[in-house]
């Protein structure tokens, strides 16, 4: 691991003790002409350079940044392991409040520290950054992705992101009704930014009905506006998840959704979402089984954006993306059997497949 001069306690406390565990590096950066404050976690590089997008987010202390960074990385592992990709997990992010101290200085000073690492890590858009943002951090290092067509990139991966969640959906269907029509089912929708809007559109095309919340009134408003009819909002997740009649429940926000708190009180027959490490500690899994509702693991389901941004790397090709981001529904449906067959929840059975991948590599190497 690799520390920050003058790194505090309780982040390396964070970094010795998470039981996240196994990361091969950990980067603390510091730019103080531009501002900059990030980390860089690159949790395994057992299947190839680890590939994970670059989150912006106001964190209130050093440590909550180093555990999101570690927590992220290592779900980075699992997602690229079952997606198929000859990519490790990595994950970085920047703290602070992406409307107020992202700068083009920051982010050039960030694309510098990513380049440091001579290629170990891939870096990409996530919350709080963008196709723009990538465009910019592509200056100073030549492993971005998610950067615009214009400057040879695949742009906006959220288009494929909510494509894979939705084939998930689809094989969860499949899996507790026998049928994986969405049509006349209804979904619940937490989130409704950069994937959550197109997820909303795959949803209504098939006729399925959505009821959506955000805790911006604008983004809101946006999707109903595009929506007139089959779409209904609710004032906060709380009262989503209690919404009777509910099939699915989609997390599509921040992680830590499924909780002590919301679990007990879900409505839906089905958890299935774009947000990333939507289980809130360990056991989750269980007392989500244990109520009768299945949960499709969110970085098998979620994963359309990372087949995106990997395929960028080789000349990026939209349908070759589009036809392996569909193979979800299969991967999915591979969980859940393996799951049933060996009595266990769907999450350790994914954990299961993509742990043995990545020993396979290993051990190959």
């Amino acid at each position: 691991m690799t520390y920050a001069t003058g790194a505090s306690a309780d982040v390396l406390r964070t970094l010795f003790h998470s039981d996240q565990g196994g990361h091969e590096q950990v980067v603390l950066c510091q730019d103080r002409a531009s501002g900059l404050k990030a980390v860089i976690a690159l949790h395994s590089t057992a299947l190839g350079p680890a590939l994970g997008g670059t989150r912006f987010h106001p964190y209130a202390t050093e440590a909550d940044a180093v555990a999101d960074a570690l927590n992220l990385a290592r779900g980075m592992s699992y997602k690229n392991a079952m997606a198929g990709l000859d990519h490790g997990g990595g994950k970085a992010v920047i703290i602070g409040d992406p409307e107020r101290d992202k700068t083009e200085e920051l982010l050039l000073a960030y694309g510098r520290m990513v380049a440091s690492l001579g290629g170990r890590y891939v870096t990409a858009c996530d919350v709080g950054t963008y196709v723009a943002d990538m465009d910019v951090v592509a200056r100073t290092c030549g492993w971005t992705t998610g950067r615009s067509p214009e400057n040879g990139g695949a742009g906006d991966s959220s288009v494929l992101t909510a494509f894979g969640v939705y084939q998930g959906m689809r094989a969860s269907a499949q899996h507790v009704w026998g049928d994986p029509s969405l049509r006349g089912r209804q979904v619940g929708i937490a989130g409704v930014g950069k994937v959550g809007r197109h997820l909303v559109g795959h949803l209504r095309a098939e006729g399925a009905e959505v009821v959506l919340t955000d805790v911006r009134p604008d983004a809101v408003r946006q999707v109903m506006a595009e929506h007139p009819e089959g779409v209904t909002a609710v004032a906060s997740t709380d009262e989503l998840i209690r919404v009777e009649g509910l099939d699915i429940y989609a997390p599509c926000a921040l992680g830590g959704a499924l909780d002590d708190r919301t679990v007990p009180v879900l409505t839906a027959k089905v958890v299935c979402g774009a947000a990333n490490n939507q289980l809130a500690h360990p056991g989750v899994e269980k007392d989500i089984a244990d109520r009768g509702i299945l949960y499709a693991p969110d970085y098998v389901v979620n994963a359309g954006g990372v087949i995106q941004v990997a395929d960028e790397l080789h000349g990026f090709d939209f349908e070759r993306c589009r036809a392996k981001a569909a193979k979800i529904f299969d991967t999915t449906l591979e969980i859940f059997a393996t799951a049933k067959a060996d009595g266990i929840p769907p999450a350790a059975a994914a954990d299961r497949i993509a742990e043995r991948r990545m020993a396979d590599a290993r051990a190959a190497r």
